[in-house]
């Protein structure tokens, strides 16, 4: 789904620093294509490259004397299908990472800026009561057909005018999915468990 769903494109883990604003990149946006009410939504675990490029193109598409952003953050329960699912950080943890970003990048915006759970496939823009102030939706290129579901939707069931989708590439040549960065830390895991035990029979042995 365009908000409850996001594997933007990552980076490998060994590049990750502890400062989520080493790296961020995104297109610029022409004054004449910005946007009054903005949204944008994922699982934002672990805050990595391909997180970081969305929410800075979400930041950059807002219209900065008027425009509204909100961000919507998938809580646990949509979560437990996914792969590598326990590698996953809690959604409070989530939340407080795509807030700090979304604050130190866009100060200036704290108060048209909005942080909300998401826990159904499209989110406020998917809703007869909210989905009218919406105009366009930010997404990356791997959930892009998601966005083109909502829009129709919007269409069909709410007889609402599709949003503007507004996609991230995945530009950097070793970039990697959310899932691809959660198996990396499961198999990661996994082999220092499996190295703490080896150690330790040694250890028992030598005694």
């Amino acid at each position: 789904s365009p908000l409850a769903d996001d594997e933007s494109g990552g980076e490998n883990l060994d590049d990750v620093g502890d400062d989520p604003f080493s790296m961020i990149a995104g297109p610029r946006i022409p004054q004449e294509v910005l946007f009054d009410n903005v949204a944008v939504g994922g699982t934002f675990d672990g805050m990595h490259y391909g997180h970081r490029k969305l929410l800075t193109l979400a930041i950059s598409s807002v219209n900065p004397m008027t425009g509204r952003l909100m961000v919507g953050v998938t809580v646990d329960e949509m979560l437990t299908h996914k792969a590598y699912s326990e590698q996953i950080p809690l959604y409070d943890e989530r939340m407080k990472g795509a807030r700090d970003f979304v604050y130190r990048f866009a100060p200036g915006m704290k108060n048209r800026i909005s942080f909300i759970p998401i826990s159904d496939a499209f989110g406020p823009p998917g809703t007869q009561s909210d989905g009218a102030s919406f105009d366009a939706l930010v997404l990356s290129h791997e959930t892009l057909e998601n966005g083109y579901k909502l829009n129709e939707h919007r269409k069909d069931v709410l007889n609402m005018e599709p949003l503007t989708l507004l996609c991230t590439r995945r530009t950097e040549p070793h970039g990697m999915s959310s899932t691809a960065l959660r198996r990396l830390r499961s198999q990661r895991t996994t082999s220092d468990v499996s190295d703490n035990t080896a150690n330790e029979a040694v250890a028992n042995n030598s005694s």
